[in-house]
């Protein structure tokens, strides 16, 4: 009688299992884009709350390195394939392609995650969390073409003030 039993058991955790595990494998969520009147924002979605930690290079390049830790989530259950949202270029942004690439190591702590977002021409940039942790945001400058000269850029975004305690 405990061998029917256990065997039921195994395969319904066999069955249910899977399901749990990818759930937890999709890191990215969606990207969605706006244009305000200086800026062209690209706001990158995780299905986590994620924590930014640096990008590279600072300002300005066609190719950008965002690296990042997952909240909640410990090397058994990260994803470990490469995730990829395209956008569309417009008149105002360019065609810009964002991969999630899995960490180097399951030391998450020393090889944090990361995205790495190609754009199709070099752009400048500027960085930032979102402010629902579960975010990161690109503002890419909107530059009119006759009265910028030399390539200098508007002023950057100003940052958000937190909420007040």
């Amino acid at each position: 009688m405990k061998n029917p039993l256990l065997g039921v058991t195994l395969l319904f955790m066999a069955f249910a299992s899977p399901g749990v595990a990818r759930a937890q494998d999709v890191i990215l969520d969606d990207v969605d884009t706006s244009v305000e009147s200086e800026w062209a924002r690209i706001s990158i979605h995780f299905t986590l709350p994620v924590n930014y930690v640096r990008h590279f290079p600072q300002e300005r390049g066609q190719l950008l390195q965002i690296f990042f830790t997952v909240a909640g989530i410990d090397s058994q259950n990260i994803s470990l394939r490469d995730e990829i949202r395209n956008i569309s270029a417009t008149p105002v942004m360019p065609a810009t392609t964002i991969t999630y690439e899995p960490p180097l190591s399951l030391n998450l702590q020393r090889d944090p995650s990361s995205i790495s977002v190609r754009f199709d021409r070099p752009v400048n940039y500027d960085v930032r969390p979102g402010e629902d942790h579960r975010s990161i945001v690109i503002y890419l400058p909107i530059v009119p073409t006759d009265t910028k000269p030399g390539g200098a850029t508007p002023g950057k975004p100003k940052k958000k003030e937190g909420p007040s305690n």
